[in-house]
């Protein structure tokens, strides 16, 4: 119950940034890519609001389901799920106005055919988020398998998500550094 409260309060805040960095508002259409339990899903759909829709892309069938009850019991009739594919997030072209990730980037085998499924994904002027954090010693033997060794190690270093996802055609918009927890945020236009 603690953790599941933690939980609760470190996504919200973390959803409350997000929303605040993205100028996400109601109306819009947004993806959370790697949704987990969907907190912060939750919370950019209820921003939205009824006039705005949400995806939530996840790789396990398990956490899409519990993702998708849940949304049904808080009345989320905005919110959508969507399995994601090893290089793609399966999701319609030119549909979203911002996409985000928190802690995902640092898992991607094949970042070049994420990226430019990003870019197509978003309208003209649409905007990425990608939190993560640097690599760290002491998760050196949880790296995940098949990443690229420039990420070094778990976690991925800032100026390497800056040149991959420049190289998809995104220009930076604005780096936080210090997003909390340890994580940057890196912001990008879709040019």
């Amino acid at each position: 119950m603690i953790f599941s409260t933690w939980d609760f309060f470190t996504h919200n805040k973390e959803a409350q940034k997000i929303i605040s960095l993205l100028n996400i508002i109601t109306g819009q259409s947004v993806v959370e890519i790697g949704a987990g339990k969907g907190l912060m899903s939750f919370a950019v759909a209820k921003t939205v609001d009824d006039s705005g829709f949400v995806f939530s892309t996840e790789h396990d069938a398990e956490k899409l389901n519990k993702l998708n009850t849940k949304a049904v019991k808080l009345g989320l009739k905005n919110l959508h799920t969507a399995k994601a594919g090893e290089d793609s997030p399966n999701l319609p072209d030119k549909m979203f106005d911002a996409i985000f990730m928190c802690k995902v980037y640092h898992h991607f085998t094949q970042s070049a055919k994420q990226n430019a499924a990003f870019y197509s994904h978003l309208k003209p002027g649409g905007q990425l988020a990608i939190i993560d954090f640097e690599p760290r010693w002491y998760l050196k033997m949880s790296t995940p398998k098949g990443i690229p060794a420039s990420y070094g190690g778990h976690g991925v270093y800032k100026n390497v998500v800056i040149d991959e996802v420049q190289q998809a055609g995104f220009k930076l918009k604005q780096m936080v550094d210090d997003f909390g927890g340890g994580m940057y945020c890196a912001i990008f236009e879709k040019v």
